[in-house]
């Protein structure tokens, strides 16, 4: 779900319907390829029942919304979709999705944004794309999610933890944290003779 500010709400919407026009489906090892087949056989229905509720509810699907194949015909993929003016009763703003299927609504505060992105019930990461480091600090200690990043999404470092809250991820990885896992502790109490 990306939730953009009133003022920039069109163009951002004209200008990412216009890099997602640009995206390939085909072969994962064709460098040409933007986006590969989808892993379940169940999840292009899925994500077309999400964007059917969607668009029932007032959703436009400015781009996509349809399973389809790659340019050879072949493969099990769905349309990289965008759906603007999504709202909080919409499947596609409450469940994830694991697609291409990019909701996005209009808010007219960070407080709004805020509250509509810890309404659901996952918390793997947060996005907060801005100019100030000054915003970010002050917004990224009330996004309830596991990782929050910064004018960039899905840079894993190892040396940070990378973890959900809510249900989203359960334990963690990467860091000092998530190499613990990985170990067995023993303890070892004697008692000498006197």
């Amino acid at each position: 779900r990306v939730y953009v500010h009133e003022s920039m709400y069109d163009e951002f919407v004209e200008k990412a319907a216009e890099t997602i026009r640009g995206y390939v489906l085909g072969d994962p090892s064709d460098e040409k390829t933007s986006l590969g087949p989808l892993a379940l056989s169940s999840q292009p229905a899925f994500l077309e029942a999400q964007v059917n509720d969607a668009r029932a509810k007032g959703g436009r699907v400015v781009v996509g919304g349809k399973p389809t194949t790659d340019s050879a015909g072949k493969g099990r993929f769905f349309e990289p979709t965008l759906v603007a003016d999504v709202t909080s009763d919409m499947d596609i703003a409450t469940v994830e999705s694991f697609g291409p299927v990019l909701a996005v609504a209009s808010v007219k505060s960070d407080d709004e944004a805020v509250e509509r992105l810890n309404s659901t019930t996952y918390g793997l990461t947060g996005v907060l794309f801005t100019g100030s480091e000054e915003r970010a600090m002050q917004l990224a200690p009330r996004i309830e999610a596991g990782t929050v990043f910064m004018n960039r999404c899905d840079y894993l470092d190892p040396m940070l933890p990378w973890t959900g809250v809510k249900n989203t991820g359960k334990g963690v990885s990467l860091s000092e944290h998530g190499f613990r896992s990985y170990s067995r502790l023993k303890g070892y109490h004697f008692k000498l003779p006197s």
